[in-house]
Order: C-alpha cells, then sequence, then structure tokens
C-alpha cells in the first residue's frame, strides 16, 4: 500500500513526505516501529508519542503522523488535524474499509452495554443472520470465537478495555468482513468514543443504554462522560435511546433519526406488564404496528431495560416479532451478568454502585427469604469516589458483606479495601483480601 492511500480519508493540514512510497505497517508504539511503518504520535493518558519521534525515525519510520505543529518540517512528517481521529482512518484505509458493506451496531452506556450485545446477537442469529460480536467477553464471528496468536491478541486486549484499540479492531472487522457477516454488534466504551477509535467506521445503529457514576477519573466530570458518550449518535446513521434515563433524554432532544425505548412513558418502543421470578421475567413489547409477549431466562431489575433495546434494534432491522421472541429465550446466559453459577451463587460483574444496588435488589426480590451475602471490591486507578458508596450500598442491603481485592492495578489492595470500609455501617461485615480465600 501507499503512503497516500493511507490518507484518503484523513483531513491534512499539510504534509513534507513523499506520499508514494509504500508502506509496511502502522503503529503509535515508537518500539514496535520498523522499517517501511508509518509511526502515529498519539499524546496518551500517561506519555506523549510526539516525544518519542526520534525513536520511531531511527527504529525505520517513512513517515511520522502527528497534530503537532512543532514537530512539522523537523521529520518526514504529516501534519493533521487529529492524530487519534487519523490513526483510526489509517487503520480502516489499510483494511480496505471493512465494515462498508457491513451494518455496525455499537452499544454504550455505564451498564448493559455486554447484555443488550448479546441479545441482538442471539436475535441475529435466530434470524440466519451472518453476525460478527465484539464484547468485554468475548469475539465471536457467527457462534464461533476469533483466534488470533492461538486467542491471546483477542482475550488479552478485551480484558484491558471494552473496544480494542484501532490496529486490533480494524484487523477483527476485516476477519468479520472476509467470513461475510451482514452485521457486527459491538460495544462502545466512552474511552474508546473520546479518542475516536471508531471513527473509520460504517456505524449504522448507535445505542444508548444509561449513564451513571463511571471513569470520571479519566472524564472528570458527568458532563463530560456525557459528551463522550453522545459522540456515537455524531459517527451513526440512526440511534435508539433509553429515555427513562435522564441522559437519555439530553440525546432524545439533541439528535434526529432517533427511535426511543421506555418501560414508563410514551416512546417508540415500550414495555410494558413486567414479571420477575428467579428463572427470568416476562414482559410486553409494543412497537407502532403490533406486541409480543417477551419471555427471558436471564435474572436481573435492569434485563427489561437491555432486552426493550435489542427488541427495538431488532424490529428497526425488520426482524418479525416471532424471531425476535425466540432469540430473546435463547440467550439463557451471559457470563458475569447475573449468572447463575450454583444454586443460588450468582456472579456479576457489577462495577458501578448503581448496578450493585439493582443487582441486590434484584436478588432481595427474587428470593424474599433468604439471607444476602455479597463478596466484592473495587478496581485500582479507577474512580475513588464510587468505593465508600458502595460499602454503603453493601451494607445498607445485605446481610453480610465480605470485602476482598479486585484488580487494585498500581494501587495497595488493603488501601481500597479501607475506602470500600469506610462506607460501611452497622453490617456484619468480615476483610479477606485475598479474593480466592474470600469466595
Amino acid at each position: 500500500m501507499r503512503l497516500y492511500e493511507l490518507f484518503k480519508d484523513v483531513k491534512i493540514r499539510c504534509f513534507g513526505v513523499d506520499l508514494s512510497e509504500q508502506v509496511n505497517n502502522i503503529s503509535s508504539d515508537s518500539r514496535k516501529i520498523e522499517k517501511g511503518d508509518v509511526f502515529v504520535a498519539i499524546n496518551g493518558e500517561s506519555r506523549d508519542g510526539n516525544n518519542y519521534i526520534e525513536e520511531a525515525i531511527e527504529n525505520g519510520a517513512i513517515a511520522v503522523v502527528t497534530d503537532k505543529r512543532e514537530n512539522y518540517n523537523r521529520f518526514p512528517t504529516v501534519y493533521v488535524y487529529d492524530s487519534r481521529e487519523a490513526l483510526s482512518k489509517m487503520w480502516n484505509a489499510y483494511y480496505n474499509n471493512p465494515t462498508r458493506n457491513i451494518k455496525v451496531i455499537a452499544v454504550t452506556g455505564t451498564n448493559g452495554k455486554t447484555s443488550c450485545a448479546y441479545l441482538i446477537h442471539s436475535i441475529l442469529r435466530a434470524a440466519n443472520k451472518g453476525c460478527g460480536l465484539i464484547s468485554t467477553i468475548e469475539c465471536l464471528i457467527n457462534d464461533k470465537k476469533i483466534e488470533v496468536h492461538g486467542g491471546s491478541d483477542v482475550s488479552d486486549a478485551l480484558a484491558k478495555m471494552t473496544t480494542p484499540d484501532p490496529g486490533l479492531l480494524y484487523w477483527i472487522f476485516n476477519e468479520m468482513n472476509k467470513k461475510g457477516v451482514e452485521y457486527i454488534v459491538m460495544e462502545a466504551s466512552s474511552h474508546a468514543l473520546s479518542q475516536k477509535r471508531l471513527f473509520g467506521t460504517n456505524v449504522y445503529m448507535g445505542i444508548f443504554t444509561n449513564l451513571s457514576f463511571e471513569h470520571l477519573d479519566y472524564h472528570k466530570t458527568m458532563d463530560e462522560y456525557y459528551k463522550a458518550k453522545r459522540l456515537l449518535f455524531d459517527i451513526s446513521k440512526y440511534g435508539i435511546v433509553n429515555i427513562d434515563d435522564e441522559y437519555g433524554q439530553k440525546i432524545k432532544h439533541r439528535y434526529k433519526k432517533l427511535y426511543t425505548a421506555s418501560l414508563k412513558e410514551k416512546a417508540d418502543f415500550l414495555g410494558e406488564n413486567i414479571h420477575f421470578s428467579n428463572t427470568g421475567c416476562t414482559f410486553l413489547f409494543n412497537d407502532r404496528y403490533d406486541s409480543v409477549k417477551i419471555e427471558s431466562r436471564l435474572i436481573g431489575k435492569f434485563v427489561p431495560n437491555n432486552i426493550i433495546l435489542a427488541c427495538a434494534c431488532a424490529r428497526t432491522l425488520g426482524i418479525a416479532h416471532n424471531i425476535i421472541k425466540e432469540g430473546v429465550y435463547a440467550c439463557n446466559a451471559i457470563r458475569g451478568r447475573m449468572e447463575k453459577v450454583y444454586k443460588d451463587i450468582i456472579i456479576d460483574y457489577a462495577h458501578t454502585p448503581e448496578a450493585m444496588k439493582g443487582a441486590i435488589i434484584s436478588l432481595k426480590e427474587i428470593y424474599k427469604n433468604k439471607r444476602l451475602t455479597i463478596v466484592f471490591g473495587c478496581g485500582g486507578d479507577r474512580d475513588k469516589g464510587k468505593r465508600r458508596v458502595m460499602g454503603e450500598i453493601a451494607s445498607e442491603y445485605c446481610d453480610k458483606v465480605i470485602i476482598t481485592s479486585d484488580n487494585s492495578r498500581g494501587e495497595e489492595a488493603i488501601n481500597i479495601i479501607r475506602e470500600i470500609e469506610a462506607g460501611i455501617k452497622n453490617t456484619n461485615y468480615f476483610i479477606i483480601e485475598d479474593r480466592e480465600k474470600a469466595i
């Protein structure tokens, strides 16, 4: 591929390099640059790639892409408006726009992204559609897991982030395109949106679940967090928004070509007569033309919220009610999402105060006459403000609380535990730092 081909969708300010040169690869890591590669200088959270341009040149970079004016003319440079956006669009060009004939469905929100994505994937499979899935848990082409280098590249990346970095993301898109999928369902994190990882993607449908206290270590304020989420609708052809959420209402009033979904008020898609049990839930799904009784084997307070968004998406894609009903019922378990692992032992990846409270209240309603014990911790190098709050919630609603470690990263696990403990009030609680022993 020639250098100029990488920039066909990138806004360039000016350049001081021969654009007809042959390109081998793209990287934003100067250590991985080899002869014939292009280095994209990204100003990250902890390091600025512009400080490593000379290393990239020494390693063989034929061109440097930067959005810092002072580096132009010092090196063989392509000076762009936004390096992050350029990186995504360059990878998209590198793989020849792999989503151009695919309808990408991107789900964003604080909670419910994974569940919603899995439900949509299940409905599309029930409709016999070729479908890829990119989730926090795994990547699938139809029902088969994607593997590269023994699966480690994909699984390791997904363990670190909800939405992969552009180099891996567009490789995955390309693999899915080669397999002829019609749809790709994916989770879109606020980090990915603010870092413009999807800006080379054909996003057909954007879906918003909800917004609550999370990632303020990165976004600083709820308003900035909300602005990152709503970027999805800047790049989506259509959108579906949960208007039971206050931020969903904001998005509704800001964008055209949006469908609305609700369990409470008048909307394009409405859920009514909700009934919960320890085996799942049922409700009536209504659109402007007809209604269907939905049965799900997933448990939890927020399950109907996720299902109605998935059903709404399916209806906008023209999928019949009977197929939607079949697809929802077929999705009987999602790993780490109110997952019943043995008798009355439930695992839920509730990493926000709202998600934890919802999970606990759901279980209290399902198991009315049973005592509830919770084992949990909080991740390191993330929002410290939510730790005390989650301690308060656990102590208010649970009969026994066991505080333990949970991926402390660069922090001391015991310090995180003490911050959680500060919120505990009048409850039978224990501190067991070793997670395996705690469980």
